[in-house]
Protein backbone atom coordinates (compact mmCIF):
# COMPACT_ATOMS: atom_id res chain seq x y z
CA UNK A 1 0.00 0.00 0.00
CA UNK A 2 2.77 2.12 0.85
CA UNK A 3 4.18 1.49 -2.92
CA UNK A 4 1.06 2.75 -4.21
CA UNK A 5 0.41 5.78 -2.61
CA UNK A 6 4.38 6.49 -2.87
CA UNK A 7 3.74 5.69 -6.90
CA UNK A 8 0.49 8.03 -7.02
CA UNK A 9 1.91 10.95 -5.01
CA UNK A 10 5.36 10.75 -7.40
CA UNK A 11 3.35 10.58 -10.17
CA UNK A 12 0.83 13.94 -9.15
CA UNK A 13 4.10 15.69 -9.00
CA UNK A 14 5.12 14.79 -12.55
CA UNK A 15 1.63 15.56 -13.27
CA UNK A 16 1.48 19.05 -11.61
CA UNK A 17 4.88 20.07 -13.40
CA UNK A 18 3.38 19.04 -16.29
CA UNK A 19 0.41 21.05 -16.65
CA UNK A 20 2.14 24.06 -16.17
CA UNK A 21 3.98 23.86 -19.07
CA UNK A 22 0.85 23.41 -21.15
CA UNK A 23 -1.36 25.98 -20.97
CA UNK A 24 -4.39 26.17 -23.17
CA UNK A 25 -4.21 29.05 -26.07
CA UNK A 26 -7.29 31.20 -26.20
CA UNK A 27 -7.96 33.35 -29.37
CA UNK A 28 -10.76 35.98 -29.18
CA UNK A 29 -12.75 36.25 -32.54
CA UNK A 30 -15.78 37.93 -33.15
CA UNK A 31 -16.73 38.01 -29.54
CA UNK A 32 -16.37 34.39 -29.34
CA UNK A 33 -14.25 32.73 -27.70
CA UNK A 34 -12.44 29.12 -29.42
CA UNK A 35 -9.44 27.07 -27.24
CA UNK A 36 -6.23 26.69 -29.96
CA UNK A 37 -5.33 23.59 -30.52
CA UNK A 38 -3.76 22.11 -27.22
CA UNK A 39 -0.71 20.32 -27.07
CA UNK A 40 -0.95 16.65 -26.18
CA UNK A 41 1.00 15.86 -23.19
CA UNK A 42 1.42 11.67 -23.76
CA UNK A 43 3.51 11.67 -20.19
CA UNK A 44 0.38 12.76 -18.39
CA UNK A 45 -2.19 10.96 -20.14
CA UNK A 46 -0.12 7.82 -19.90
CA UNK A 47 0.15 8.83 -16.40
CA UNK A 48 -3.56 8.78 -15.74
CA UNK A 49 -4.25 5.94 -17.99
CA UNK A 50 -1.47 3.83 -16.60
CA UNK A 51 -2.65 4.47 -12.74
CA UNK A 52 -6.64 3.48 -14.04
CA UNK A 53 -5.28 0.11 -15.07
CA UNK A 54 -3.79 -0.85 -11.46
CA UNK A 55 -7.31 0.67 -10.20
CA UNK A 56 -9.50 -0.68 -12.19
CA UNK A 57 -8.31 -4.25 -10.95
CA UNK A 58 -7.12 -3.15 -7.94
CA UNK A 59 -11.69 -2.67 -7.30
CA UNK A 60 -12.05 -6.53 -8.30
CA UNK A 61 -9.03 -8.29 -7.16
CA UNK A 62 -8.74 -9.02 -3.50
CA UNK A 63 -10.14 -12.49 -3.13
CA UNK A 64 -7.32 -13.36 -5.87
CA UNK A 65 -4.50 -11.45 -3.74
CA UNK A 66 -5.60 -13.35 -0.46
CA UNK A 67 -5.35 -16.86 -2.47
CA UNK A 68 -1.97 -15.78 -3.66
CA UNK A 69 -0.63 -14.66 -0.69
CA UNK A 70 -1.45 -17.86 1.43
CA UNK A 71 -0.11 -19.88 -1.69
CA UNK A 72 2.81 -18.23 -1.54
CA UNK A 73 2.97 -18.35 2.57
CA UNK A 74 2.00 -22.00 2.31
CA UNK A 75 -1.00 -21.19 4.70
CA UNK A 76 -3.94 -21.98 2.03
CA UNK A 77 -6.62 -23.71 4.24
CA UNK A 78 -8.00 -26.99 3.69
CA UNK A 79 -11.01 -28.53 2.30
CA UNK A 80 -14.07 -26.66 2.22
CA UNK A 81 -12.49 -23.73 3.01
CA UNK A 82 -9.82 -23.85 0.51
CA UNK A 83 -12.43 -24.60 -1.78
CA UNK A 84 -14.47 -21.59 -0.70
CA UNK A 85 -10.95 -19.41 -1.28
CA UNK A 86 -10.64 -20.65 -4.49
CA UNK A 87 -13.88 -19.89 -5.96
CA UNK A 88 -13.71 -16.17 -4.86
CA UNK A 89 -10.01 -15.90 -6.24
CA UNK A 90 -11.68 -17.65 -9.52
CA UNK A 91 -14.29 -15.02 -9.03
CA UNK A 92 -11.73 -12.14 -8.59
CA UNK A 93 -9.96 -13.61 -12.00
CA UNK A 94 -12.51 -13.31 -14.18
CA UNK A 95 -13.71 -9.90 -12.74
CA UNK A 96 -10.42 -8.68 -13.22
CA UNK A 97 -10.30 -9.89 -16.91
CA UNK A 98 -13.40 -7.87 -17.93
CA UNK A 99 -12.60 -5.12 -15.85
CA UNK A 100 -9.24 -4.97 -18.45
CA UNK A 101 -11.12 -5.49 -21.21
CA UNK A 102 -13.43 -2.71 -20.33
CA UNK A 103 -10.48 0.17 -20.63
CA UNK A 104 -9.80 2.11 -23.19
CA UNK A 105 -6.95 3.98 -24.46
CA UNK A 106 -6.96 7.78 -24.62
CA UNK A 107 -7.28 9.42 -27.71
CA UNK A 108 -3.77 10.98 -26.80
CA UNK A 109 -1.67 7.87 -26.59
CA UNK A 110 -3.05 6.88 -30.43
CA UNK A 111 0.90 6.89 -31.24
CA UNK A 112 1.50 4.02 -28.80
CA UNK A 113 -2.20 2.31 -28.99
CA UNK A 114 -0.78 -1.06 -30.60
CA UNK A 115 2.23 -1.59 -27.69
CA UNK A 116 -0.80 -0.85 -24.93
CA UNK A 117 -3.36 -2.53 -26.31
CA UNK A 118 -1.12 -5.60 -26.83
CA UNK A 119 -0.30 -5.36 -23.12
CA UNK A 120 -3.67 -5.31 -21.76
CA UNK A 121 -4.60 -8.44 -23.81
CA UNK A 122 -1.22 -9.97 -22.45
CA UNK A 123 -3.30 -8.98 -19.39
CA UNK A 124 -6.48 -10.05 -19.72
CA UNK A 125 -5.43 -13.45 -20.63
CA UNK A 126 -3.11 -13.56 -17.31
CA UNK A 127 -6.16 -13.16 -15.70
CA UNK A 128 -8.19 -15.93 -17.68
CA UNK A 129 -5.12 -18.08 -17.02
CA UNK A 130 -5.18 -17.86 -13.43
CA UNK A 131 -9.31 -18.69 -13.61
CA UNK A 132 -8.28 -21.47 -15.48
CA UNK A 133 -5.86 -22.97 -12.94
CA UNK A 134 -8.20 -22.01 -10.40
CA UNK A 135 -11.07 -23.62 -11.95
CA UNK A 136 -8.61 -26.64 -12.70
CA UNK A 137 -8.43 -30.07 -10.46
CA UNK A 138 -5.37 -30.45 -8.40
CA UNK A 139 -2.42 -28.05 -7.66
CA UNK A 140 -2.71 -24.42 -8.82
CA UNK A 141 -0.11 -23.27 -10.65
CA UNK A 142 0.21 -19.92 -11.49
CA UNK A 143 3.71 -19.57 -13.17
CA UNK A 144 2.37 -19.10 -16.71
CA UNK A 145 -0.24 -16.39 -15.76
CA UNK A 146 2.64 -15.17 -13.84
CA UNK A 147 4.88 -15.01 -16.19
CA UNK A 148 2.16 -13.50 -19.33
CA UNK A 149 1.66 -10.57 -16.99
CA UNK A 150 5.23 -9.82 -16.58
CA UNK A 151 5.35 -9.74 -20.33
CA UNK A 152 2.35 -7.18 -20.51
CA UNK A 153 4.73 -5.27 -17.91
CA UNK A 154 7.83 -5.06 -20.29
CA UNK A 155 5.58 -4.07 -23.18
CA UNK A 156 3.96 -1.23 -20.78
CA UNK A 157 7.44 0.08 -19.09
CA UNK A 158 8.32 0.56 -22.79
CA UNK A 159 5.42 2.75 -23.08
CA UNK A 160 6.18 4.66 -20.02
CA UNK A 161 9.81 5.31 -21.05
CA UNK A 162 8.82 6.54 -24.88
CA UNK A 163 6.90 9.08 -23.23
CA UNK A 164 9.83 10.02 -20.65
CA UNK A 165 8.17 8.15 -17.82
CA UNK A 166 10.23 6.28 -15.37
CA UNK A 167 9.14 2.42 -15.68
CA UNK A 168 7.02 0.92 -12.91
CA UNK A 169 5.09 -2.47 -11.95
CA UNK A 170 1.56 -3.04 -12.70
CA UNK A 171 1.94 -6.71 -11.72
CA UNK A 172 3.40 -5.57 -8.47
CA UNK A 173 0.78 -2.82 -7.89
CA UNK A 174 -2.45 -5.18 -8.97
CA UNK A 175 -0.43 -7.99 -6.05
CA UNK A 176 -0.73 -5.90 -3.18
Amino acid sequence: MKKVLLLIASLSLVLAACSGDKEEKKENTNEETTTADKKVNPAGEMMKFYLSISQSINEVDADLNAYESAKAEEALPEGADLKKMQDAAKTAADNAAVKVEELEVPSELKDHQESIDSALNKIQEAYTMKSEALAAEGEVVLDEANAKFEEADAELNKVLEEVELEGSSIFNEVSL
